[in-house]
């Protein structure tokens, strides 16, 4: 039988998962490369699962797919082939826009290697609609045989974003949105076949792919918070906006006797099913392999490493997403419930089994002694990046702020086993580069100039920054205390695949990328005190509150890092 090309088995599933999320009406303006989606809604509309309306002109079919939107709130989609048949929905999408009617635009597109060389009917598709007046524009990826199951799982969580952000579920407005679907040949379905393969078929009986807890779910039941809690739950709470998100995260997990992995982020707070190190705990792969989680909820964006999305993509584990905007993070699009933030407000309804959470518990236990004492650490001199933080964290005057650098400082903080509650931690995990850290660790001390502030980064970091110690004499002076762990280079690739032995010649130059600058002479080029400490004693001298910017230099070796890395990683995997 002949294989179904991969634009009908993406065509199929994204209409598929548009009707399972509520889709009833589908207008249609004919064309070549929108053919896998015309034959797609021609056969749900056979089934009786989406109506379909065929319309010459695409004017007249963006309007109306917007009046079949506009009264009943339920998106309609609209679709066209590619080049000015877009454009011309550009009247309906600004009237969507301005009327915050929920209309899903989905145009067929010519695959990348055919935009910008002169191809027939290709022109920048997903420009044509942009963010000012759409509140979500994608650019699909191209389907491909090779790939093509993954690129279903994206597809359909696409799709339940395209319609959260049509219809403002999760606190946004309604309004028009973009996905831009780029087809390769062959674009005609073969006769007869499965409707999709089985690798492609969503959720069994019929559900969505991402169920909106603010939406009516299949039946008629509405979503709610007693969803989240499974006997079998687990939470890592990640990058929030502000402490309040991250005490709500963990007092809601207490609540529910949810163990709870917290990333480093804004606030160190504490809660009873809080284990200590986060994630970390993850690399006991045999233990956590037979204490598999049935629920996962993720709080917030997971940032600091890549156990955390292994075990969301784990088919034996659902994974749940709480989201304090109408966007929620879910990279590996597995997320099969979305919840809006005030979800954790609950404090009452189902809880984690008790032996499933003491178990949890016992593991964290584990954790905790396993790196009391950290693999090549010294009490006499400072030698790794842990050494340093763990110093910072216990030095540190009550109500301090600390600023973490978004590299391998921020990881360093998860050695710190239970961070002080007394201490407000923050970090820039939005994007997580090192650009402008120090600048922003200055904005903190001059918005709070009562508060002590200080900032942990590395060498590259503050180098990256050091525009940042150039205040004008006229200019208030932040009172900023800045560590410099110093360890000539960029470390934390050396904990990833380039720092392995059979890669070390080429590791130096293009991933460490040493300067060799003398980062205190720097500072004391600029005007501010600089000083270098190598022991526990020396740092937490040099950390006693003192007004002004300063700067504090603590020089490591660059291959320790590695070493202790892979060091914590083999002792964790011991406790299974």
């Amino acid at each position: 039988m002949q294989p179904t090309p991969p634009a009908t088995v993406a065509a199929r599933a994204l209409l598929d998962e548009l009707v399972r999320l509520g889709l009833r009406h589908l207008v249609l303006s004919p064309g070549s490369r929108s053919a896998p989606l015309a034959y797609a809604a021609q056969q749900l509309d056979r089934e009786g699962r989406l109506r379909l309306h065929v319309r010459v002109d695409e004017r007249a079919a963006g309007f109306l797919a917007l009046g079949l939107a506009k009264v009943s709130r339920v998106p309609a989609a609209v679709v066209t082939t590619s080049g000015t048949a877009v454009a011309n929905l550009h009247p309906a999408v600004l009237e969507a826009h301005h009327g915050e009617v929920p209309l899903l635009v989905l145009s067929a597109d010519r695959p990348p290697e055919l935009r910008g060389v002169g191809a027939n009917q290709a022109t920048d598709q997903p420009g044509l609609l942009d963010h000012r007046h759409c509140r979500l524009v994608v650019d699909v990826e191209t389907p491909s045989a090779d790939r093509l199951a993954a690129q279903v799982r994206a597809l359909r969580s696409t799709a339940a974003r395209a319609v959260a952000a049509a219809t403002g579920a999760l606190g946004g407005d309604p309004g028009p949105v973009h996905l831009d679907l780029p087809y390769r040949d062959p674009l005609a379905p073969p006769v007869g076949g499965p409707w999709l393969p089985d690798d492609c078929a969503g959720r069994p009986d019929g559900r969505p792919w991402v169920v909106l807890a603010t939406a009516a779910a299949p039946g008629g039941a509405e979503g709610g918070t007693a969803d989240l809690v499974a006997p079998r739950t687990l939470a890592v709470v990640g990058d929030l906006a502000t402490r309040g998100q991250r005490d709500a995260a963990l007092a809601w997990a207490g609540a529910h006797d949810v163990p709870v992995l917290a990333e480093t982020g804004p606030g160190a707070a504490d809660a009873p099913t809080l284990l200590p190190h986060g994630a970390l705990a993850l690399a006991a792969a045999d233990w956590v392999e037979t204490h598999r989680p049935e629920r996962l909820v993720l709080v917030g964006r997971t940032t600091l490493g890549r156990s955390v999305a292994a075990l969301a993509r784990d088919l034996r584990t659902e994974v749940h997403v709480v989201s304090s905007g109408p966007r929620w993070a879910d990279p590996t699009h597995e997320a099969a419930g979305v919840h809006p933030f005030a979800a954790l407000a609950e404090r009452t309804g189902p809880r984690a089994d008790p032996t499933w959470a003491r178990d949890w518990a016992d593991l964290g236990r584990l954790v905790e002694e396993a790196l009391v004492e950290l693999p090549g650490g010294s009490h006499d001199r400072l030698t790794t990046g842990a050494e340093v933080v763990r110093v910072v964290d216990e030095a540190l005057p009550t109500g301090a702020r600390l600023f973490l650098g978004s590299s391998s400082v921020a990881r360093d903080h998860q050695l710190v086993a239970r961070p002080r509650v007394d201490v407000d931690v923050v970090v820039s995990r939005g994007l997580a580069g090192i650009d402008g850290c120090v600048s922003t660790a200055a904005g903190l001390a001059l918005a709070d100039p009562g508060v002590p502030t200080y900032a942990a980064v590395g060498d590259l970091t503050f180098l990256h920054d050091s525009g940042a110690l150039l205040v004008g004499p006229s200019e208030p002076v932040p009172d900023l205390t800045v560590v410099v762990l110093d360890d000539r280079g960029g470390s934390i690739f050396a904990t990833l695949e380039y720092g392995a032995k059979e890669l070390e010649d080429d590791f130096e130059r293009v991933f460490a990328t040493p300067t060799g600058t003398d980062v205190a002479a720097l500072a004391r080029a600029h005007g501010w005190p600089a000083t270098t400490v190598t022991t526990p004693d020396e740092l937490r001298a040099a950390l006693a509150p003192a007004p002004g910017l300063r700067v504090v230099v603590v020089p490591l070796d660059l291959g320790d890092r590695r070493a202790t890395g892979l060091a914590v990683a083999e002792r964790l995997r011991a406790l299974g």
